[in-house]
């Protein structure tokens, strides 16, 4: 299936492993030229050169603090001065480490908006002129599916990501006439390393084998696997394509079945 990318220009966070990197892969597969950005140079410039061998395509490594304000401006006007411009934007960004309770003080709370919220909506912002001014576009923004179930021990990233979530909403309807559409993927457990650093610091707190910990996860997520980076990139090359032109505006959980009953 032709999806309608070949020509475009993509710049996708946190590509320097597992989700963001897998979905800079699928997105050049299909055509588009793609810049990638994360904290990690080297890791980065490995990708890039992964994703360039591997499908010919032109990519573009951009190591980027999304908690800078202008390395993330520094991050769109690099793409849009070395590939030609922007269609798709894709926003990926870590959560913070595992933690059982509530944070007493603001400090850990600012810090999880910075890198969460905050962040995206800036990259937003940036980015919105540029795809009116080529009379449309795509944003998908990676959250998790614990905005719509909550996950022990996750709440600095789950109520940041709620924040998000919120502003994707919002930015949705106001961008459908100018043929911008925003949509939010909400990833579950996938083998990623954060998955694995959330098991680890929940095995730790527990007392518990981290098997252990990996078994009641599997067992709860009615496909009896944890999901691959690579069908949540397949998703979000779908969302980023023509053969999504009349969604926006939605909420896509891609999680084996593991939120059966939302609470939001």
């Amino acid at each position: 299936m032709d999806l309608g990318l070949t020509g475009k220009v993509a710049l996708v966070g946190g590509a320097s492993r597992g989700i963001g990197r897998a979905t800079a892969l699928a997105l050049a597969r299909e055509g588009a030229s793609v810049a990638l950005f994360a904290r990690s140079a080297d890791e980065l410039d490995r990708a890039a050169a992964d994703v360039r061998d591997a499908t010919g395509a032109s990519t573009l490594a951009l190591p980027t603090d999304v908690t800078s304000a202008g390395d993330c401006e520094r991050a769109i006007y690099e793409t849009i001065v070395r590939l030609g411009g922007l269609d798709v934007l894709v926003t990926n960004m870590g959560g913070p480490p595992y933690r059982s309770t509530l944070p007493d003080g603001e400090v850990d709370w600012r810090q999880a908006w910075e890198l969460v919220t905050l962040s995206v909506i800036r990259l937003c912002q940036l980015a919105v002129p540029h795809m009116r001014a080529r009379g449309g576009g795509s944003i998908i923004i990676i959250t998790t599916t614990a905005v719509h179930q909550l996950i022990p021990g996750v709440a600095l990233s789950g109520v940041s990501r709620l924040a998000t979530t919120g502003f994707a909403n919002y930015l949705a309807s106001e961008l459908a006439p100018h043929g911008i559409r925003v949509n939010t993927l909400l990833p579950g457990w996938i083998a990623t390393q954060r998955v694995i650093d959330l098991a680890e610091g929940e095995a730790e707190e527990r007392g518990v084998p981290l098997d252990q910990v990996y078994a009641e996860q599997t067992e709860a997520i009615p496909l009896g696997r944890f999901g691959e980076p690579e069908e949540i990139a397949d998703a979000v090359s779908w969302l980023a394509s023509d053969r999504a032109s009349y969604v926006t505006g939605i909420n896509l959980r891609v999680d084996g079945g593991w939120c059966l009953s939302p609470t939001l």
